[in-house]
């Protein structure tokens, strides 16, 4: 027994647990070799397992976060063009009573000062100004239709140039948006 040639005579040496480290016991190096290759090839793995992991949680990511833009990109424009229309709404009922012979002046007024409120300010129709096209609508747009014409929306000449031009710009600022983050998010994935 405790023969030290012999690699698989476990038994212990009565001297101790430790007195076989310093004494040229055949399993010190094959252990220590083995543990220490076992060490490498685990962090090896480990690595290429956290980079794999990584790239596909860039990937996700990356996909996600596309997604989300274009839902908020949608929801913006969608909430823009509301806006307009909702404008479109009020500029024709204050081009009605600019154009009716019976309604009085001031309720004219005070729709146009209710739109300069209520839209000028609005973030989604930010950066249209809005503020002098409405001035301006409310200054020299005197166009009426004619007194038997029972299609209302032939009222006004300058403010349907106006609303065009706006919905113009809420539409080529949604391309623009699409195109510039949409080459963003490519490069993330890159």
């Amino acid at each position: 027994m405790n023969n030290q040639n012999d690699p698989w005579d476990n038994e212990p040496d009565p001297r101790g647990w430790g007195a076989w480290v310093g004494d040229g016991h055949q399993w010190n190096y094959p252990l220590l070799v083995g543990l220490a290759a076992f060490g490498w090839i685990w962090k090896r793995e480990c690595e290429r397992e956290t980079q794999e992991v990584t790239a596909q949680y860039k990937i996700k990511t990356s996909e996600i976060e596309k997604q989300l833009h274009e839902e908020r990109e949608d929801c913006q424009f969608q909430r823009a063009n509301a806006t307009l229309k909702e404008l479109e709404y009020r500029l024709l009922e204050r081009q009605n009573a600019f154009c009716s012979p019976i309604q009085p002046q001031y309720q004219r007024q005070d729709l146009e000062k209710n739109m300069l409120i209520k839209f000028v300010k609005d973030p989604d129709l930010a950066g249209l100004n809005l503020e002098s096209g409405l001035n301006d609508i409310f200054k020299r747009d005197t166009h009426c239709a004619d007194l038997l014409n029972s299609d209302k929306s032939q009222n006004g000449s300058i403010m349907w140039k106006y609303l065009k031009g706006w919905q113009d710009t809420v539409q080529k600022r949604k391309r623009a948006e699409g195109a510039i983050l949409g080459g963003k998010i490519q490069s993330h994935t890159k």
